[in-house]
């Protein structure tokens, strides 16, 4: 009788899909899925990967950055990763959930790549979140006048 790990887990039920996409206008996508085979998901083919995410540490300093952490990094991405530091264009990284049985996303989080660091085994990104003091939203620029607690910020 063969038992799969989905009927051993304590929880019981199955873990959500967990994706990483790194886009770039110029060059195009890199897609990958925390899995031991390649997945197609919303007609895309997302390469099977190891990757980590490190919260922020807790601060009031006002700025949240995500590291990421990529596993086996290839030739491609290695190439991919080298062309993007030189683009003008700025580099997203998105993190998708997606349900295990029906393949729809549920959550979604986009971040800008604000640093790199590659070696032969390895990607390391940090991301942040869209710079919001320098943000027109909609019409509300952020000053130190109508948001009185930027100016403790450095």
């Amino acid at each position: 009788m063969l038992i799969s790990l989905n009927e051993i887990y304590a929880s019981g039920g199955q873990l959500p899909i967990v994706t990483l996409t790194i886009d770039n206008d110029d060059i195009g996508k890199l897609n990958f899925v925390l899995a031991n085979e390649n997945e197609k998901l919303d007609g895309e083919t997302y390469h099977a990967s190891a990757f980590t995410v490190q919260m922020p540490e807790r601060s009031g300093n006002g700025f949240s950055d995500l590291s990421f952490a990529i596993c086996g990094v290839n030739a491609e991405c290695y190439s991919y990763i080298m062309q993007a530091m030189e683009s003008q264009k700025p580099t997203t990284l998105t993190l998708r959930q997606w349900h295990p049985e029906t393949k729809d996303k549920k959550e979604e989080l986009t971040l800008t790549v604000t640093g790199c660091q590659i070696n032969r085994e390895t990607a390391q990104f940090t991301a942040s979140f869209c710079d919001m003091l320098n943000l027109e939203f909609p019409r509300l620029k952020y000053t130190a006048y109508n948001s009185p607690g930027l100016k403790y910020i450095k």
